[in-house]
């Protein structure tokens, strides 16, 4: 070591390498609820006392509060999937007989692009297309069947008894869809509520355990399922 004070005071010194530890707890709402599950049993069953803000008890409720919660949001998620396909598949059936109506109008009319907003058909990215918005692609629909009727295309092979039955069908799957994402979101919101508070207590839960046993504390927390390799 130098003995020259400038030199000393020249070399950095050196500072304790910051240390990363794993995350106690798992990040996946399913394998979350598991070790909930399992830590509120350990902890029924264990001397070590209730926190002064919540009882064993409470926090067995929590926990199956947060299940089911769980499971709800992922039954409505589950429930919108069969609807959102079938609303794709008929946006690709529209597109398809879409170009059939245009071509109606090209022989009718000198300008068909004039009439197209009275078949609710609007220009976007340099095409004309029926709204990509679905709520408005409904309404689209309503004006493109009078349309038809109007211009005398009704009978046409993509007439009316060709679009009827299919934005019939549309505008039923649009409102469920509406309905259900309504419902998934409520579920979505009460499930996330659920699982902050669940993990506030896990967190307590691994401090109240390091506090109460200090030299087995590894042990203990791997008797209430705090596992980190196994998530």
């Amino acid at each position: 070591m130098s003995s020259n004070p400038a030199e000393s005071a020249a070399t950095p010194a050196k500072t304790a390498k910051s240390v990363k530890r794993a995350g106690q707890l798992p990040t996946n709402a399913i394998a979350l609820a598991e070790v909930a599950t399992n830590a509120a049993k350990a902890w029924q069953d264990s001397e070590l006392p209730a926190l002064l803000w919540l009882t064993k008890a409470d926090f067995a409720a929590q926990t199956a509060a947060f299940a089911a919660s769980r499971d709800e949001a992922d039954a409505a998620g589950d429930a919108r999937t069969p609807q959102s396909k079938r609303l794709k598949a008929l946006d690709k059936v529209f597109n398809k007989s879409l170009a059939y109506v245009k071509a109606y109008l090209t022989e009718a009319q000198d300008d068909k692009t004039a009439y197209y907003g009275e078949f609710g058909i609007e220009k976007a990215n340099k095409t004309y297309q029926l709204p990509r918005n679905r709520a408005e692609r409904v309404k689209a629909l309503d004006k493109l069947l009078a349309a038809l009727k109007t211009h005398k295309f009704d009978k046409n092979k993509y007439g009316t008894a060709h679009w009827e039955p299919l934005a019939a069908e549309y505008r039923e799957l649009v409102a469920q869809t509406t309905e259900t994402s309504g419902q998934r979101s409520g579920k979505v919101s009460t499930k996330d509520q659920d699982e902050e508070q669940v993990r506030k207590t896990l967190r307590a839960l691994i401090h109240h355990i390091k506090a109460q046993f200090p030299d087995t504390f590894e042990a203990r927390l791997r008797e209430f399922g705090f596992q980190k390799e196994s998530y």
